[in-house]
């Protein structure tokens, strides 16, 4: 007896999301292992082909870097996709032998992988094709710059939290979240670890004092130091075993706020929430946020404030009922308990909006 088929959800679908956003660079950020980031694209890459719209796609690398470097071409994990005739591919040269579908060459960028140089390609026979775009994530941006220009239509990039540097803000116009249902030791627990995810990455921007402090001091290496006023009070000095001796200005009075440019982590936070003094911490964007739930949010709730430079713009979460440590979670279930812990952000299940039965092949989808 056939199981019945999953009944097509109403309402706009991820796709509508993305095109009501306004965003032209798209980000799909999974937040941990397998968390179904290729479904995603490859449920968007048949959205778009059915439109016959305009498309480029590449990949971040799966691996840390000081890992990918070891590996070499050994045993990359890559992104292995399906795109039909007439999508622009940016990918590592390292892949082509792999791949299926016919590729001719538009330009080779200045990205520099292990797998070697991106180029952009167009596809010109439908087929797999392995993808791994920039290592580094300054570079992703010029990478998805020159597919948008290539293309002439939308730009998806998928990758992992490891990773996520791809997705800040002045590389993607904006961010799709992929979380599975073994994010976490349950269901439950893995929705509310997508809401902490949120939280960080949808801190504040700060006021203009603090971004001009990025731009004149912190973007050369150096951690700023603002008074009461926003005024200048100089610089932190590196290596230090406690910062928060050192966050005063001049006259002794505690600094309103430190310009972090290299990001903040658990090292600096943890001398800070055990201390008396609080202030803005302000990093360049979401992605340089890496601190345990546990100091973030006692900051948080000590009156503390931590705050970027360039905001990122969540446009919505993707889930994935399946669960790789046991039993996997009814698909609209799991999708409802995320929408209820993230009441602000639309969320979808790319394979019930299809209306397919979750193991369908995606091979050939344009035939």
């Amino acid at each position: 007896m056939f199981a019945p088929k999953p009944k097509t959800p109403e309402g706009p679908g991820l796709l509508d999301r993305i095109v009501a956003s306004g965003c032209q660079r798209v980000a799909i950020l999974g937040l941990h292992p397998r968390a179904g980031t290729r479904t995603v694209l490859s449920a968007l890459v048949r959205k778009v082909h059915a439109k016959d719209w305009p498309l480029g796609v590449t990949s971040a690398p799966r691996l840390p870097v000081e890992q990918e470097i070891e590996t070499g071409t050994g045993s990359q994990p890559v992104t292995r996709i399906a795109l039909p005739e007439g999508v622009m591919l940016a990918t590592a040269e390292g892949t082509l032998p792999r791949a299926e579908a016919g590729l001719d060459l538009v330009e080779m960028t200045a990205s520099e992988t292990p797998l070697g140089r991106v180029g952009i390609y167009r596809v010109t026979r439908g087929g797999e094709v392995d993808v791994h775009g920039p290592s580094r994530s300054g570079g992703m941006g010029d990478v998805l710059g020159r597919l948008g220009e290539a293309s002439g239509g939308l730009v998806l990039v998928d990758g992992g939290w490891e990773r996520r540097g791809f997705a800040a803000p002045g590389s993607a116009d904006g961010t799709l979240l992929v979380v599975g249902a073994s994010y976490s030791a349950s269901f439950e627990r893995s929705a509310a670890a997508a809401r902490y995810v949120v939280e960080i990455l949808t801190v504040p921007p700060c006021d203009e004092p603090a971004r001009l402090a990025w731009e004149e001091t912190a973007s050369a290496g150096a951690a700023a130091l603002l008074d009461s006023r926003g005024r200048p009070a100089g610089v932190l000095p590196p290596r230090l075993d406690d910062p928060v001796r050192a966050l005063k200005t001049a006259d002794g009075s505690p600094v309103s706020a430190v310009i972090l440019p290299h990001g903040l982590n658990d090292e600096f936070m943890i001398p800070l929430v055990r201390s008396p003094l609080r202030c803005s911490l302000v990093v360049l964007d979401a992605t340089r946020i890496n601190v345990a739930p546990i100091y973030f949010k006692a900051w948080l709730k000590g009156k503390g404030r931590i705050q970027v430079v360039r905001p990122m713009k969540l446009v919505a979460v993707a889930t994935n009922p399946t669960n790789e440590t046991g039993p996997d979670a009814a698909a609209e279930e799991f999708r409802s308990m995320v929408a209820e812990s993230l009441p602000h952000l639309p969320v979808h299940d790319v394979v019930l909006e299809s209306g397919e039965e979750p193991k369908r092949p995606v091979w050939k989808f344009w035939e």
